[in-house]
């Protein structure tokens, strides 16, 4: 795969990963990666890139309610009962998200080697 072609579905898991969160919560994240990596029969699509995919959807996300003025009351309140700044807390939810992706990819890899194992 091509770094235009990996660029391009990056963009597009990210807006569906993006669209789906808004629709189903953070489940849709790690539902979508092991779909995507069960259904990429040719291997084309390393757990990283889906990892990547979300990390930039949710930062997308952050970016769109922090244009609303709530998100920084939430995080300064937030990082207050932490003692964290609220920079930290954005930082670990985009580190969530992406390790949560990586390992649903992971986990739908691994069952798509399987089943072409037990075909054979």
């Amino acid at each position: 795969m091509t770094w235009r072609a990996r660029a391009a579905f990056v963009a597009g898991a990210a807006v569906a990963m993006a669209a789906l969160t808004w629709v189903g919560g953070w489940t849709a994240v790690a539902l979508f990666s092991l779909v995507a990596a069960f259904g990429d029969r040719r291997r084309l699509v390393s757990p990283y890139t889906l990892a990547l995919a979300a990390a930039v959807a949710w930062g997308a996300l952050l970016a769109f309610d922090a244009t609303g003025g709530r998100m920084a009351a939430l995080a300064g309140a937030l990082g207050g009962v932490m003692r964290l700044p609220g920079t930290v807390l954005a930082l670990a939810t985009i580190a969530f998200v992406s390790l949560l992706a990586w390992s649903a990819a992971v986990v739908g890899s691994a069952l798509a080697q399987l089943m072409v194992r037990r075909r054979v």
